[in-house]
Parts: C-alpha cells; sequence; structure tokens
C-alpha cells in the first residue's frame, strides 16, 4: 500500500473511532444525507438504475429508497456491468470476487475511498475497540485460499498496514495438525478464522496435549457461531471471541461488541429494518461505494434485529442481536413450513460428547444428524433423547435419526456448513 493510502486510512480510522459514539440523531442524519446522495448518484450514472426512469431529484429522503426494486446476486450475473458507474475509471478501481460457495461467483468493484474504508479503516476501529490498538500486532488470519495460492506471500510478511502489525495467513484446506507449531512459534496477538476451525484446532491440541497459545481477542467469521461454540472456544483460547458479520459485496458490515451485540459500520452500510416485528431479511444499501452502488441487496440472510437504543457497551449505532442463517439453508417441512435449523442446534450441542455436527435434511419428513463424538459408539445411548427434543421442536413432523461419523468434510469454500439438504429433500 502506498503511503498516501496508508495516511488516508489513517484519517478515516481515526474518523470512525470517534464517529462510532455518534448519539443516535446524529448516525440517523449521516445515513439520511449518504443514502439520498447515493440514490442520486445511482439512477444518475448506473445504467441498471438509469432504467428505473426515477429522476435524481425526485429522490429526497431515506424513504425513496423503496422505490427500488430488490436486488439479488442473479441481476447481478446477469449483467454486471450494468451496475458499473459510467463515471468512474476502471483502471483506479478494486475488485473483490466471491469465492462462489454459494453457487452464485460474483464480482464487485470498489473505488479507492469505499475500499480503504471498508478493507482496512472500519476493520482497525473494530480491532482497537475489541482488541486493543493494532500497534505491532501479529494477526494470525485462516485463509478460505488454499495453499497454493498463499504460497506467494512469505509466512509473516506484512501486509498492506504492515507499518501497525503483520500478518501470517494458513490455508483452511491444511489439515489443522500441520498448523499447530506453525501457530505456537508465531504467537499471535489476535486470531481471525470460521468457529468450525477453531474447534478443530481445539480438538488436535488436545488429543497432542499441546497448549493453544494465550491471545488479545479471536474473530469469527462466515459461519453461524452457535453459543455452544462459542462458550467451547472462549474456554480453550481464555479469552473473548468477537463475530463480524460481513460480504465480499461489502466488506465488513457489522461487528459484535463486548456486550455481544452486532453495531453496524453505519458509515459504510445502511440495513433496512424488517417490516412488522424484529426478524427478517437482511437488505443492504451501500453508503460509500461509488463505483458499484448497490441498492436493497438481498444477501440471503436472515437476523434478529435490535430495537432502536443505547447499547450496553454505550454505542447507539444500529445494532442486530443474531444472525440465524441463510434463506436457501431452511428447512422446508411437510406442507411447506420453513424453519431455520439453527433453532435445532441448542438440543444438539446439549450432548456434551458430540464435538461436531451436521444437519442432513434426506427428505421433507426426515433428518440426519451426522455427529462426530468424543467416545464412538455412545450414540446408541443418548440419539434417542436428542431425537424426541428435535421431534418436538418441529412438531412431531419429522423423523430423526443419528448417524456417527469419524469426520464432516468441508464445503470446497472451506466452510463446514451445518446444514445440507440432499435432492430427496427437494421433491
Amino acid at each position: 500500500m502506498r503511503a498516501a493510502d496508508q495516511l488516508r486510512v489513517a484519517g478515516a480510522a481515526l474518523r470512525a473511532l470517534r464517529s462510532q459514539w455518534w448519539p443516535a440523531e446524529r448516525i440517523r442524519a449521516f445515513q439520511e444525507r449518504a443514502l439520498t446522495d447515493l440514490m442520486r448518484h445511482a439512477v444518475t450514472h448506473v445504467p441498471y438504475y438509469q432504467r428505473l426512469g426515477i429522476a435524481a431529484d425526485e429522490l429526497r429522503s431515506s424513504a425513496d429508497l423503496q422505490r427500488f426494486p430488490l436486488l439479488d446476486k442473479r441481476a447481478i450475473q446477469r449483467d454486471p456491468e450494468a451496475f458499473l458507474a459510467r463515471d468512474v475509471d476502471r483502471q483506479k478501481l478494486y475488485c473483490s470476487r466471491t469465492s462462489g460457495s454459494s453457487g452464485q461467483p460474483t464480482t464487485t468493484w470498489f473505488d479507492a475511498d469505499a475500499w480503504l474504508l471498508t478493507r482496512f479503516a472500519l476493520k482497525m476501529r473494530r480491532i482497537a475497540a475489541t482488541g486493543g490498538l493494532p500497534l505491532l500486532r501479529r494477526v494470525l488470519i485462516i485463509s478460505e485460499q488454499r495453499e497454493e495460492d498463499l504460497a506467494a506471500s512469505a509466512a509473516g510478511a506484512p501486509s498492506g498496514l504492515g507499518v501497525l502489525f503483520r500478518t501470517l495467513r494458513l490455508s483452511i484446506h491444511t489439515p489443522v495438525a500441520e498448523h499447530l507449531e506453525a501457530i505456537r512459534r508465531y504467537r499471535p496477538h489476535l486470531v481471525y478464522a470460521y468457529p468450525s476451525y477453531l474447534l478443530d484446532l481445539i480438538e488436535e491440541a488436545a488429543a497432542r496435549a499441546v497448549a493453544l497459545p494465550p491471545v488479545r481477542a479471536l474473530y469469527t467469521s462466515s459461519e453461524v457461531l452457535t453459543p455452544a461454540a462459542r462458550a467451547r472456544i472462549e474456554a480453550a483460547w481464555r479469552t473473548r471471541v468477537f463475530d463480524v458479520y460481513g460480504s465480499t459485496e461489502f466488506k465488513e458490515v457489522a461487528w459484535q461488541c463486548a456486550a455481544g451485540r452486532y453495531h453496524l459500520n453505519f458509515e459504510s452500510t445502511f440495513i433496512e429494518p424488517p417490516a412488522g416485528g424484529e426478524a427478517g431479511p437482511v437488505l443492504l444499501t451501500t453508503l460509500c461505494n461509488r463505483a458499484m452502488p448497490l441498492l436493497r441487496f438481498d444477501i440471503g440472510d436472515q437476523a434478529h434485529f435490535a430495537p432502536p437504543g443505547r447499547c450496553d457497551c454505550g454505542r447507539e449505532s444500529p445494532q442486530l442481536l443474531a444472525f440465524t442463517g441463510r434463506e436457501g439453508d431452511m428447512l422446508v417441512l411437510p406442507g411447506g413450513r420453513r424453519v431455520t435449523p439453527y433453532v435445532l442446534t441448542t438440543a444438539i450441542e446439549s450432548e456434551p460428547s458430540i464435538l461436531q455436527y451436521r444437519i442432513v435434511q434426506t427428505a421433507s419428513d426426515a433428518l440426519r444428524i451426522d455427529v462426530v463424538t468424543a467416545t464412538p459408539g455412545s450414540s446408541a445411548r443418548w440419539a434417542p433423547a436428542v431425537g424426541q427434543s428435535l421431534r418436538q421442536l418441529l412438531d412431531g413432523q419429522v423423523a430423526v435419526s443419528v448417524r456417527e461419523v469419524e469426520r464432516l468434510e468441508r464445503d470446497p469454500s472451506g466452510k463446514r456448513s451445518v446444514f445440507k439438504r440432499l435432492a430427496a429433500a427437494h421433491g
């Protein structure tokens, strides 16, 4: 990163450190101005939005956002050029591409200001708020890239902000047993990883009687972090876990504070509150990316939203209580009822011998729980009680079986999904 960009990031981070404490009225006013400006920019310079026939001077408040259609990945895939602003120089833009784990890979373009804000400045603000100032810190990042793709960067090489901290990137596709010694030598202050990876690492360290190094903070993302997984990770690492919510299209969207609530990065993103309740889909609108302004983007996730008010941490920014999985991950029961599989996790995790599990919908009226257990063969003892608890949660509509497995495979992206639907369940 150029020195000039480092200075821009530092300035943006300092502003973000102050703005996180703004009162709710100032935050609402900021988002109102930024959202109105982005909508006007979109209908003036972006072909997809120009086609809607909305005049810029007709857009006067955040309420006008409802005049825009919902957007999803399919629309971007069909015509990606239509979302790129005509008043930008592509040679000066930053590109970010999804892994395609959802089956819908997309490319998002960022202008320099949006990239430096979302990729660096807001991340630095979050680290400072939860793990202390990142000066001279060693950061361990478990990457979804494969080892060969990481080989170009030497282990421990400085990041784009290397004057502040160093990073070591390890591939999640490499067996965790090969990581233990590297982590012991590196002695990270901060760790970024999927929850499932941290659980794997805990099991491997216990099996080898190796102590995990003390760290200041752990950051998880990309997988739903269940209460049981959080408790186990925090106990093993003897530190706090802070979950981060984001996407390739928007970068970091929200982050957990010490009180456990997810605070929206309101300087970069607007989230529409759900209509008629505290739970609903996550609809995102950028407030900063003028190169590719995505408005009302339905990312496919569901969340519980917190009512407006001051968090126990003192911040008054918009807050979410929990993310409950993707719409595509919903259990579809007989009769068409849809249920998030995460309502089942508490019942499954109540059995302490279960180390890992996956909920598999084999048919509309049948679930199989694949489990890795601390003691192979032990499921015969507890499976009937767990199955009964799950059936009660699903109003008795679904048969439940338990299958012990040696290991659960990861998805191509490196994530380990909690839920899988077999083709037979689509019928």
